[in-house]
């Protein structure tokens, strides 16, 4: 009978809840709005080895940065509604407000098959995005972190009690690896290619507190460490290397020192006339 209202008890509920809007579909230039701005960018999905080639969903998160305080706002997730896919490959169309955007770190992610969601609190991009422009971002290939814990090694033992007590391997952060977009990738919509897209630097030293509450890590995992703050990443044009690195734009180049002034010795005089 306590089964039975309950379920009773939830229709009604479901009945008075507000109506939840919609969330308007980007499907033509006519929806992007000037006072916004646009990321445009594919996630391909996390490969593992468990009796073969595995591939899992993974969600990137984007967060608005506070570059003084260090610290980030509510942000998007690049999860649901892709404009596109192409089997576990999503392209997204994510509307924001202009400014300096992180890449905050993954969410979405399957912890009993080893990928927990992570944040990139120890060391992200940061992007600057203009209203009216869409950001083409590339494509990002989240992937688990390597460690030397035995425990986070997919087996069968393990497949078998995720089958019988829903345990996995013990989950490792996430990083994620950027690239430009190339063939096999998902074709970007003909109606944003018209539209004209931009290559926004990525530009690295963004740290901020674990606000996800999950595991943390660096955007690049280990090989992060020891960056420099400020280096500086734009994505490849064709005819260029896959990427190319630039001086800072978070720090202005220290001036070389002005030269000291020489001041000229005056004539010698001399000690006696002929």
């Amino acid at each position: 009978m306590t089964g039975l209202i309950r379920a009773l008890f939830a229709v009604v509920l479901l009945v008075l809840a507000p109506a939840v809007a919609a969330k308007p579909k980007l499907a033509s230039e006519a929806d992007l709005k000037p006072d916004k701005a646009y990321l445009l960018v594919q996630v391909d999905p996390v490969e593992f080895q468990m009796m073969g080639t595995n591939r899992m969903i993974t969600g990137v998160l984007f967060a608005p940065y506070d570059r003084d305080a260090r610290r980030i706002g509510p942000g998007v997730m690049a999860l649901k509604d892709p404009i596109a896919k192409d089997g576990k490959k999503r392209l997204y169309l994510i509307e924001i407000d202009p400014g300096a955007w992180v890449i905050a770190g993954t969410g979405g992610s399957d912890s009993q098959m080893g990928s927990a969601n992570t944040s990139f609190s120890l060391g992200s991009y940061i992007l600057d995005v203009v209203a009216g422009e869409v950001a083409d971002l590339g494509v990002f290939v989240p992937q688990r972190e390597e460690s030397d814990n035995p425990d986070s090694k997919m087996s069968g033992g393990k497949l078998l009690g995720m089958a019988f007590f829903g345990s996995g391997p013990e989950p490792v952060p996430n990083r994620i690896a950027i690239r430009p977009r190339g063939d096999g990738d998902i074709a970007v919509p003909a109606w944003i290619e018209a539209h004209g897209t931009s290559k926004p630097a990525f530009v690295y030293g963004a740290t901020f507190p674990n606000a996800q509450g999950g595991l943390i890590n660096r955007i690049d995992g280990k090989d992060g460490r020891g960056r420099e703050l400020g280096e500086t990443i734009f994505l490849s044009q064709p005819g260029q290397p896959v990427l190319r690195k630039v001086p800072s734009l978070i720090e202005p180049p220290t001036p070389a020192p002005a030269p000291e002034p020489v001041s000229a010795a005056p004539p010698a005089t001399p000690s006696s006339l002929p």
